[in-house]
């Protein structure tokens, strides 16, 4: 599908799904663009209709979620298997650059992962006090690519 760019520069806020913390929040280069296949399309369906579940740590729904278990659910509802953790997610999926970014891909940080869910949001089990969330995209470490 066609994909388009637009110049937008979105500030993003610090990631939370660890006590680590993911470093300064950074500016993420928005684009406007949709999911180039139906399994992205099912997972980000999946994702959204979690936004507002709880977050608990080890959490792989359907009640509540922490950040990996909701990427690893999104995929599954859409077949494909992924790993439990985000560190695991980050060694299997295939990193793409950050302006090739679509719709469905991973954004992963140490101790954390989302979902690119387009017009620069992601979705994801953000800490405890904010649950399943769709907000603003954060720049993250790597964009990760799930290749059926």
């Amino acid at each position: 599908m066609a994909r388009f760019a637009l110049a937008l520069v979105l500030a993003g806020s610090v990631l939370g799904c660890s006590s680590t913390g993911s470093g300064p929040p950074q500016a993420w280069p928005a684009t406007w663009s949709f999911p180039t296949n139906g399994r992205a399309t099912a997972a980000l369906g999946y994702a959204s209709a979690q936004v507002g579940k709880q977050y608990c740590w080890g959490g792989t729904g359907p009640s509540c979620f922490d950040c990996s278990g909701l990427v690893q659910a999104a995929w599954r509802s859409a077949g494909v298997r992924l790993p439990r953790t985000s560190t695991e997610q980050g060694r299997v999926l295939a990193d793409v650059r950050i302006d090739e970014v679509q719709p469905g891909d991973v954004l992963w940080w140490p101790h954390h992962v989302g979902l690119y869910a387009g017009n620069g949001e992601m979705i994801d089990a953000y800490h405890s006090g904010a649950g399943v969330v769709r907000r603003r995209a954060v720049v993250p470490e790597r964009v990760l690519r799930v290749v059926p």
